[in-house]
């Protein structure tokens, strides 16, 4: 019978996997948008000329400059890097709902150096805001590892407690 600890934690597992699914593909979209940088400008500029910033200089300038800033320095490798990053997530995601155990194994790997690399980044540039989601990051590598341990290790320790 499952505990309420077990309920929370498959509940935790499934919102995080749905937050990191949804965010993987914003990542994949994001990283074909950089490709584009003038499109992406336009659109930005568009955006800053909408009514809801119109009445807002400071931050319809902000947005002006941004655009400005996509054109004067378009970014491949920033493109590539969310496309891949993005990408790989995607396929680890997919293969876990269908069950597979590397895809488990597989995002536990990615999430945990992507998540190493963010927490690094966070700690040498005192970016609050990165290290708090390099942890949020940490508690879904715990919660993928429960999971995986759960459906697979599980069924291990029974059988090497009972051998045939």
């Amino acid at each position: 019978m499952p505990t309420h600890v077990s309920k929370t934690t498959d509940l935790l597992f499934r919102v995080g996997m749905t937050v990191k699914g949804v965010d993987s593909l914003f990542e994949v979209i994001g990283g074909i948008i950089l490709t584009m940088p003038t499109k992406l400008a336009g659109y930005i500029l568009v955006l800053s000329q909408h009514e809801a910033f119109r009445h807002h200089m400071a931050l319809s300038g902000r947005l002006d400059r941004i655009a400005e800033n996509v054109m004067m320095h378009p970014s491949m490798g920033e493109a590539a890097y969310l496309m891949v990053h993005g990408l790989s997530k995607v396929i680890l995601i997919v293969a876990i709902i269908r069950g597979r155990k590397w895809g488990y194994l597989g995002l536990m790997g990615v999430l945990s150096l992507f998540t190493l690399i963010e927490l690094i980044r966070a700690i040498a540039a005192h970016e609050v805001v990165t290290g708090i989601f390099g942890v949020i990051d940490l508690g879904v590598v715990f919660l993928i590892y429960k999971e995986y341990a759960s459906r697979f290790l599980a069924g291990e320790v029974s059988a090497e407690a009972n051998p045939a």
